[in-house]
């Protein structure tokens, strides 16, 4: 029995001299790298490059003068004032064109404001409606409106319902409307009153055939559209 317990001394003996030979060297080992680490003196590096910065501009209250005038939650601040055009006055509707006639009373169109309306006859530079009656040639009829002109086909000024010209009674000329009217039925061969530019009115119930010859004064009857246009000229 003292035999074995010696073995056993023995053997902790052996293990714990092993044990202290393996702590010696752990510590050896970390004194050498604890020397390595921080016994050597490190070497100082040069500061970066240094650049100094730039000045700060003075506040200026002028720049920011698009925070007042762009401002988002007030539109109408915008200096740009958009000033609209005048709207232009609509054309109203284009005269009814009816036909043209060239008689001794000089160049006259047959036109009326609006179909339905009575035609009238309608010179070079006379109105009718809103519109300036410029020229007509050749079927094609040139207007005047608002310091523009519109020209036009007689057939796109003729009424599309088709209905005949109403002529309104031309006005009589005050020559001739203080000429006294003879009786009717007198049958009296004579010139009647002036209508000016050499050329006389028939007298009512003048019958008499074209060519007639009464006191240097001779007779023309000249068709028309409407009917015969009578009048005297002087004769040759």
């Amino acid at each position: 029995m003292r035999k074995k317990l010696l073995f056993l001394d023995l053997a902790l003996a052996v293990v714990v001299a092993i044990l202290a030979a393996q702590v010696r060297d752990k510590w050896t080992e970390a004194r050498k790298r604890s020397q390595v680490m921080f016994g050597q003196t490190l070497k100082q590096l040069p500061p970066p490059p240094y650049s100094a910065l730039a000045p700060v501009k003075p506040v200026i209250a002028a720049a920011y003068s698009d925070v007042a005038l762009k401002y988002l939650f007030s539109p109408d601040r915008n200096p740009t004032v958009v000033v609209e055009p005048p709207k232009e006055k609509p054309m109203p509707d284009l005269p009814v064109y009816y036909g043209f006639m060239n008689l001794n009373e000089g160049a006259t169109a047959i036109m009326s404001v609006k179909p339905g309306a009575p035609g009238r006859g309608i010179r070079f530079g006379e109105k009718v409606g809103e519109f300036t009656l410029v020229s007509v040639d050749d079927d094609v009829v040139t207007l005047e409106w608002n310091g523009k002109t519109v020209t036009k086909t007689a057939s796109e000024l003729r009424s599309k319902r088709g209905e005949a010209a109403h002529i309104e009674a031309p006005a009589r000329s005050e020559s001739t409307a203080q000429t006294p009217a003879q009786p009717a039925g007198s049958g009296e061969a004579a010139p009647g009153g002036d209508l000016g530019n050499g050329v006389m009115a028939c007298r009512a119930g003048d019958n008499s055939p074209a060519g007639t010859v009464k006191d240097g004064w001779k007779k023309v009857s000249v068709p028309t559209p409407f009917g015969a246009n009578c009048h005297w000229e002087r004769a040759n």
